[in-house]
């Protein structure tokens, strides 16, 4: 190797740091809280209530089953003692815990780490109280998992991104290049990329296990919890991408171009593949299906990029002086290229189709389906460039090897324009793709409420009930009386609501909240912890002796 091409590691480093710093722009963008599959449908104790007496057991219900893995169901008096029995179980949506005997008064503090179907993290926390003082608020558990879920994040992306670079320019190198003294110049892009996408992978596996435990990076030195983690599809997904990145590590070293093809091809799929085994596609159903689908994206995702990176690569080494051999790299590359979209396209279609219930409203509506519009954009942006220099700049740099030198340099800086833009764009798309395996699919999220508002009739006029948004979780409740004339109807300075489930056997939970103007009452809680038709009471004293009850039907969606 001569002294010019041992610097050859210094683009590669400079591409891949392009590329990281793309990554962590698009993740300083936010997409909020990372959301995983499963979501919280019910809680016994309901979320903030006070009952005369402690309960046996406390349960959680999502939204589809869910099991519990180093973290599981713990519940916490006000000092921060355990009184649970430590024996928390799952069974299908539902996990429970025992209480200890005879719990004294005072406020508790239950908290939930589970694993969803598809293998994402989910926590919460929750109060409720014993006997009949307020709830200490100030117990809530106010930690969070944002730094980790970014990391997390992060850690995936960069991965995707590495490995897919790794093969891809691998595959490139063996069934693209000529074989000329510059392929030292992308050597470095399989080697740093395979380095990457292991220390990415590790990244991903400390994320997943703080996520699961709450511990924070430290849960990762615990072999117990590095068990659980690696139990299940994850720890197959990564032991098929490390064999598949030692094996495409490996193809850049052997001289034998039938050997290096081999090792490269399946080496490479091997990589694409166990993307597919971890993550929203295993929880899909048919899962066969739409995990091949996952795996034949990632596939053409890689044989894209990878070959982009190549062509620029070439046409920046080579320069338009050499324009006969890279000619050929190009001709080979764009009868590639155009299989590759098509898969990529269709892969991406019937996934989206799949994420999304095929719902336009879906789609417009979730951070997961502003994200795939996303990419879908940027997609159709690199179809229109590659479909141009498919059928302009290509024949036409071909066709330079004729040309006259001036001819041909003009030809050459089009080409090479074209295949940057087009390799950052991937790039773009590589790290939303990152982002979006964290998210909840569209199909998954729970519908949308604008909230509910019924107006009844009363004695002195009527009195309009307003809930927003009328899903499981926080509420907000407004009260307005008014007179006949629809002027404000004084009466009094506070009010009774009640809160009600008759069909789940929930009795009525009391909170009172004063007046904000005459007539107007506001009250924010949570009561709503279960979907259905509540019922939902106001009572407001007229005078010293009389009351007026009304009461309302909100349909509360989870």
């Amino acid at each position: 190797m001569s002294l010019r091409l041992r610097g050859t590691w210094v683009p590669a480093i400079v591409v891949l740091a392009v590329q990281a710093m793309a990554l962590l722009g698009v993740l300083a963008l936010g997409t909020g809280t990372a959301a995983a599959h499963a979501s919280v449908v019910a809680t016994d104790p309901i979320d903030d209530s006070v009952s005369a007496s402690p309960p046996a057991r406390v349960s959680v219900t999502f939204t589809e089953s869910v099991t519990i893995s180093a973290g599981g169901l713990v519940v916490r008096d006000g000092r921060g003692d355990r009184v649970d029995d430590d024996a928390a179980n799952a069974k299908g949506t539902v996990v429970s815990t025992g209480l200890r005997p005879d719990l004294p008064n005072g406020t508790y503090v239950v908290t939930y780490r589970v694993l969803s179907a598809d293998g994402h993290p989910v926590s919460g926390s929750f109060l409720f109280g014993v006997g009949s003082g307020e709830l200490d608020r100030s117990l809530a558990d106010t930690g969070s998992d944002r730094l980790w879920d970014i990391v997390g994040d992060g850690a995936r992306a960069l991965l995707l991104l590495a490995a897919l670079t790794a093969a891809g320019v691998a595959f490139f190198l063996r069934f693209v290049h000529d074989g000329a003294e510059d392929r030292w110049r992308l050597i470095p892009f399989v080697r740093i990329g395979t380095m990457v996408a292991f220390l990415a992978a590790i990244g991903a596996v400390i994320a997943q296990s703080a996520l699961l435990t709450g511990r924070g990076a430290g849960a990762s030195t615990d072999t117990d919890v590095l068990r659980q983690v690696l139990r299940g599809d994850l720890g197959l997904s990564l032991a098929v991408l490390f064999v598949g990145l030692a094996v495409v590590h490996l193809s850049t070293d052997l001289g034998s171009p039938v050997v290096g093809r081999v090792l490269a091809l399946y080496g490479g799929l091997a990589v694409t593949i166990s993307f597919a085994l971890w993550g929203h596609a295993t929880a899909f159903t048919p899962a066969w299906l739409l995990m091949s689908t996952d795996a034949v994206h990632a596939t053409a995702a890689a044989v894209w990029l990878g070959g982009l990176v190549g062509l620029w690569m070439v046409l920046a080494g080579r320069g338009p002086e050499d324009v006969t051999g890279s000619a050929r790299i190009v001709g080979r590359f764009s009868a590639l290229a155009l299989w590759t979209v098509l898969a990529l396209v269709v892969a991406g279609v019937a996934l989206t189709i799949a994420g999304s219930d095929a719902s336009w409203s879906a789609l417009v509506s979730t951070t997961w389906g502003r994200l795939i519009l996303t990419k879908a954009a940027i997609t159709s942006l690199v179809v229109v460039i590659a479909a141009l220099n498919r059928r302009v700049l290509v024949p036409s740099f071909v066709g330079a090897t004729h040309d006259a030198p001036a001819d041909a340099a003009r030809h050459h800086r089009r080409l090479l324009t074209t295949v940057r833009v087009e390799a950052a764009a991937i790039v773009v798309i590589l790290v939303l793709t990152g982002v979006v395996t964290n998210v909840t699919p569209a199909r998954d999220v729970p519908p949308a409420s604008s909230g509910v508002t019924t107006t009844r009739p009363i004695d002195a006029g009527s009195v309009r009930l307003e809930t927003r948004p009328a899903r499981v979780g926080a509420n907000t409740v407004s009260v307005t009386y008014t007179d006949p004339q629809g002027a404000p109807l004084d009466v009094g300075p506070s009010l009774t609501i009640e809160f009600s489930l008759p069909a789940e056997g929930l009795a009525p939970i009391t909170r009172q909240t004063t007046a904000l103007s005459p007539g107007r009452f506001e009250y924010e809680g949570r009561e709503f912890s279960v979907p259905g038709t509540w019922t939902v009471t106001v009572a407001a004293r007229t005078g010293v002796f009389t009351e007026s009850r009304t009461s309302f039907e909100v349909r509360v969606v989870p």
